[in-house]
């Protein structure tokens, strides 16, 4: 977003009287601003203050000189010098609120910026301004409405055109924001500001190629590209063949931004999202702590740092704890008192709230949906707060279980935050933890007197506004208590409830020669660490007759593909043993299951999701038996299906079964599988509620008397 005087046409309805500059004087200067002409400004701007030291305009204009320069103290005194002499000077006010903004005042600018617009309502650089104020504190509903305002005074303005579609485009409106860009560049061409805010437009949208495109043409312009946004430039890039998993022109591109500046912290999260894919945390931690050092207050590198950090195999578990504690509380006020006007009556009908930015086609959403639904009709009302900009058929399914759903992905912090504690929520839940589009800045100022963590992250988030942690006896038993700050909440069985696909989909049973087994693994590719590599290269060359399908997004990148087939091929396992296939719509996702006889879980990060789909599928998991929370997702999910014959103790036990089934492979029933997992709680959501009603009063019971 560009605004304010270097770029905005000057109002020419400036103040005129004995004490004020002429008006060629007055042209002159304005001229000098709209050319750029800062060393002539300069020049123009003294020759006011000494010939009408006494005349508002003049102050004005030195303002808008320093300010253009960066000295902003400077610009300040003179503003307020120019507003002292006429104190209903709307320009003056416009300028004093661009003067604060670039301060990082935001608050202050706001308020100078409204006393702009209520002095000339009808000023479009005023409205324009005003929206400028409203954008920086994230409040871009109140930004759009005063940009298209300004727009109906002047349609052809570059600036407003551009603010509008940036605006527009943090609403998640992308398509109009592009027409917007498109349209700002019609007026101005050689502002860098249009095209950049443009590409980001085009790559939310999910149009890579334009991205590219409005990229190479800021790349190859040298008159758009200087010093200042080359590196910015540079970490677009990187961003876009991230999204379209060409890692090598991405860390290429990450490489010359850090170049320029090492520190910067999107172009280090971008490279080390990169090596977390090629399964290197330990490098891709360093990188996480230098976007963390230069931007200490954005959650995403604070989470992304404590993730990864939980994927180090040398790490210990209270090592991991301790880390968490410590990162997650970077940016807190400890000093911080939380005020709630709830009221305290435990039998009244409990608000709940569900904050999670995975309400689509998402593991969150296949393991929420069934417990809401029935949780409905019980003496609650429940609302949803959606932090991302994206719907589907998944969407919209959910939002007939909640009483009220509210889009947050909008809007700031702050605003999301008195929106919750305005509808009052008695209890909050967190489904997302320390994952991606996570709430919990939110979170951390406490907008509900009772918060619980569950499903989207099972260690502790670190926080100790999080009163809960909804879980069971097999993910925390009592002697790892000290490993969370929040307080466990056990379930009778398991604190997954899956929700069945939206389409039944039949099982396709294939006649197969005993040592001719397909093994699969559909898990993230960040858990395949080279011990869990190790042993599946074992397991194929016991069974050479055996494939292994592996299948995630990210194999749609060639270097990754290769980097793990060669490390098979280097334990002896053959070329045509492995078999890689990408994402697919989650219909023929679930049909894959179908070419594979037995799931294979990586450790110690096993499957959950990927665990229930595949005994939906009739497809056993081997899994071994984990040693933490996060660890013991399939164990969890394989003793409450009664299938507990496929948990092991250690890599030689998973060894041994993989093989004793091959042996065996058409006595395994698929039907029978299913009939186990269907059967079992973790498909029972009418109980799950019941269960999940009883505890969810008895909290409330306890705070209330508490309080």
């Amino acid at each position: 977003m560009f605004s304010g005087s270097k770029k905005n046409k000057m109002n020419k309805s400036i103040n005129a009287s004995n004490q004020e500059p002429n008006i060629n004087l007055i042209n002159e200067a304005l001229n000098n601003i709209n050319t750029n002409n800062i060393e002539s400004l300069a020049k123009s701007v003294d020759k006011m203050t000494n010939e009408y030291p006494d005349g508002s305009t003049s102050w004005l204009f030195l303002a808008i000189y320093l300010n253009l320069i960066n000295k902003l103290d400077q610009a300040e005194i003179a503003i307020k010098k120019s507003l002292f002499l006429n104190e209903n000077y709307g320009e003056a006010y416009r300028i004093y609120s661009d003067i604060l903004r670039k301060k990082n005042d935001f608050n202050k600018s706001l308020t100078k910026a409204k006393k702009a617009v209520e002095i000339n309502s009808n000023h479009a650089p005023a409205l324009d301004t005003l929206g400028t104020a409203y954008a920086s504190i994230n409040d871009h509903l109140n930004a759009e409405i005063n940009f298209r305002k300004a727009l109906e005074l002047d349609k052809s303005n570059a600036v407003i055109n551009n603010n509008l579609g940036n605006t527009l485009r943090h609403l998640g409106k992308n398509k109009e924001s592009i027409f917007y860009l498109n349209k700002a560049l019609k007026y101005e061409k050689n502002v860098i500001e249009i095209h950049s805010n443009l590409a980001l437009s085009y790559f939310e949208n999910g149009d890579f190629k334009n991205a590219l495109i409005t990229l190479d043409k800021i790349n190859e312009d040298k008159t758009l590209l200087n010093q200042e946004h080359r590196k910015d430039i540079y970490t677009s890039y990187g961003h876009v063949f991230s999204k379209l998993y060409e890692y090598k022109k991405a860390i290429s591109y990450y490489e010359k931004a850090l170049e320029l500046d090492p520190e910067d912290s999107s172009a280090n999260n971008g490279l080390a999202e990169i090596f977390c894919v090629f399964r290197k945390p330990e490098v891709a931690i360093k990188y996480f702590k230098s976007s963390i050092k230069k931007s200490p207050k954005i959650q995403n590198s604070i989470s992304n740092y404590i993730l990864c950090y939980n994927y180090l195999l040398d790490r210990s578990e209270d090592d991991k704890f301790k880390t968490t504690v410590k990162y997650a509380n970077f940016n807190k006020d400890d000093n911080k008192v939380f005020h709630h006007e709830n009221t305290l009556d435990p039998d009244k009908k409990i608000n709940i709230g569900f904050v999670s930015g995975d309400f689509y086609n998402h593991p969150v959403s296949y393991f929420l949906k069934s417990p809401i639904k029935n949780l409905k009709n019980k003496n609650y009302k429940i609302f949803a707060y959606n932090n991302y900009n994206y719907s589907d058929i998944y969407t919209e399914s959910l939002k007939e279980d909640f009483h009220v759903w509210r889009n947050i992905f909008h809007l700031s912090d702050q605003k999301a935050l008195d929106i919750i504690k305005n509808d009052k929520i008695d209890i909050l839940f967190d489904l997302s933890g320390h994952t991606a589009r996570n709430s919990l800045n939110i979170l951390q100022k406490k907008p509900s007197p009772v918060q619980i963590s569950w499903l989207g992250y099972s260690k502790t988030t670190g926080l100790k506004e999080i009163d809960y942690i909804l879980s069971d006896e097999i993910s925390i038993p009592e002697e790892e208590e000290t490993l969370f700050i929040e307080k466990p909440i056990r379930m009778k069985n398991s604190y997954y409830c899956f929700s069945k696909p939206m389409i039944d989909l039949d099982i396709d049973i294939i006649d197969k020669k005993n040592n001719e087994l397909t093994l699969g693994c559909f898990n993230n590719v960040k858990k395949l660490n080279d011990e869990v590599l190790t042993l599946w290269s074992k397991i194929l060359n016991e069974l050479p007759e055996s494939k292994l399908l592996l299948k995630f997004k990210n194999y749609r990148n060639s270097d990754l593909k290769e980097e793990i087939r060669n490390f098979f091929i280097k334990k002896n396992v053959r070329y045509d043993q492995l078999v890689f296939e990408t994402e697919s719509t989650r219909i023929d996702y679930l049909k894959c299951y179908n070419k594979i006889d037995l799931a294979l879980d990586p450790f110690p990060y096993p499957g959950g999701t990927t665990t229930c789909e595949a005994l939906y599928m009739g497809v056993p998991v081997v899994t071994i038996r984990g040693n933490n929370s996060l660890a013991r997702n399939s164990q969890n999910i394989l003793t409450n299906c009664k299938l507990s014959e496929y948990i092991v103790n250690n890599k030689d036990e998973y060894l041994n079964l993989v093989i004793n089934f091959s042996k065996n492979i058409n006595k395994v029933n698929k039907f029978k599988i299913r009939e186990k997992f269907l059967n079992s709680n973790l498909i029972d959501g009418k109980s799950f509620a019941h269960e999940l009603d009883i505890k969810l009063r008895e909290i409330w019971k306890i705070h209330c008397k508490k309080n």
